[in-house]
This record gives C-alpha cells, structure tokens and sequence, in this order.
C-alpha cells in the first residue's frame, strides 16, 4: 500500500539558535548533525566563561585514566586551538555530522560556516570572484538560490600529510559562496570529510543547504506557512526547506 507523498505529515526541527536576535545568517542542516560550540570553547581571555571551561576540562581529567592523561591533555589542547582558529577566521558556527552509507559504513564531516566583511560589489560579481579566487578549486559552478540570489560552489581534495603518528589521508572539501543582500558580506560555507567516496553525496548536500540559506529571520515567514497561512498554501515554505534535501 502505498501513500501520496503530499498526505506525508513533513516535520521540521528547529534550533534554538533560530530565534536568537543576535544572529546574523540562517540556514537549515539536514539530520545527522549536531552543534560544536565553538565559542564556548574559545573564551575571551579573563571571561567568566573562561573560567567555568577551565573547571570542566579539570573535572574530564579528573576522570580520565592515570596512563592516558597526557593524551587527554593534548586532544583537549587541540580542540581549544582549533576553536580558537576558527573564531580568528570567522566561523560564526561549527557542526559534526555523521551519516550511513548504503553498505552499512559510517561517514563523518566538518560543516563550518563564516561571515565575511567584503567590500561592495554585484551579487553575482562578488560570487564569481570568491570562487575564482580559489587556488585548488575544482568543478567550480554557480547556482541560483530563492529570489534569484547567486551563489558559487567548488570543491577539491586535499592531502593531508602525517601528523603525531596518525597515517597521511585524503580530505575532500567543498565551499559554498553567497553575497549577502548588503552587498558587504560573504557568506562562506564549508564541508569538509575524509569519506573521499562519498563526496558526490556531501557536494549535492551542500547545495541543498544553500537552499535555505538566510540572511534575515526566517522563522515568522516558515511558521506562518506551517499554520497555512502563507501565500503558497499549508506548508509552503516548510517543504521548500524540506524538498531541497530530497
């Protein structure tokens, strides 16, 4: 017995960080990903919050094993490092995803996104010029998002040499480009997972992403539709969100 896919109840999960005033770019994950508070782990220097992350990091190695200590010391070192890393160059937010291919195998990956301050130019211009401006970009190709908005998309593989006795692998890489209606930022979206073979699946969800993406609050347009308010109907800009990853 089959059923109509438009009788199919669709549901959307919100994130509290939808409805944060302070927020400065929206946009939908798929399942499968989860939030790395990046902020949380890089404080200001002297903050409060500094503080509090100091008293956790005490308390997980507190628990941790006596022979296995100075692993500990060095993986949590590493994580405030590349926190840090990322708030300098802009990431505004950071998710872990992971996902099972058909065979049964898990697939892991990196999704950052960034804000940057740009100097004004067309929509399209500005598109254009961020993927160009790639050294090892590959497949480059530009998409036209709702409203007629431009974006640019281009991945690569990268290798990534031996670290701390961990063998060289391959990284593949993709990034999303998209001018901010202002005209003065540049929304910069990346996946990044060393599941090579899978990079086919990671681009096309990349793209489905950038369906969604915002530079102003979404929420009352999605919420009116969800209650059928909307000038598309019931749903109208929900299954927009939702058709977009298949």
């Amino acid at each position: 017995m089959t059923q109509d896919a438009t009788e199919i109840p669709m549901r959307l999960v919100i994130d509290d960080s939808a409805r944060d005033p302070s927020s400065k770019i929206w946009y939908a994950l798929p399942a499968g990903y989860f939030n790395v508070p990046v902020d949380a782990l890089a404080p200001e220097p002297g903050s409060e919050q500094e503080a509090q992350l100091e008293q956790a990091l005490a308390l997980v190695l507190d628990v941790a094993p006596e022979d296995q200590r100075d692993r500990y010391v060095g993986a949590l070192r590493d994580v405030r490092y590349m926190a840090g890393q990322m708030r300098r160059d802009g990431v505004l937010a950071c998710s872990l995803g992971m996902h099972y291919a058909d065979d049964g195998s898990s697939a892991t990956s990196v999704f950052t996104v960034a804000l940057q301050d740009i100097e004004w130019a067309p929509a399209k211009v500005t598109a254009v010029s961020a993927v160009s401006s790639r050294e090892s970009a590959e497949n480059v190709g530009l998409l036209t998002l709702p409203g007629g908005r431009p974006a640019s998309i281009c991945d690569t593989l990268i290798t990534v040499p031996a670290l701390a006795g961990l063998p060289s692998q391959d990284l593949y890489q993709c990034t999303l480009y998209i001018p901010a209606p202002s005209g003065t930022q540049l929304g910069v979206l990346t996946l990044s997972s060393t599941a090579v073979d899978c990079r086919g699946y990671y681009r096309d969800m990349l793209a489905g992403i950038a369906h969604t993406v915002s530079f102003h609050d979404p929420m009352p347009e999605i919420e009116r539709a969800a209650r059928g308010e909307g000038a598309d109907g019931p749903g109208g800009a929900a299954n927009d969100i939702a058709s977009d990853f298949g």
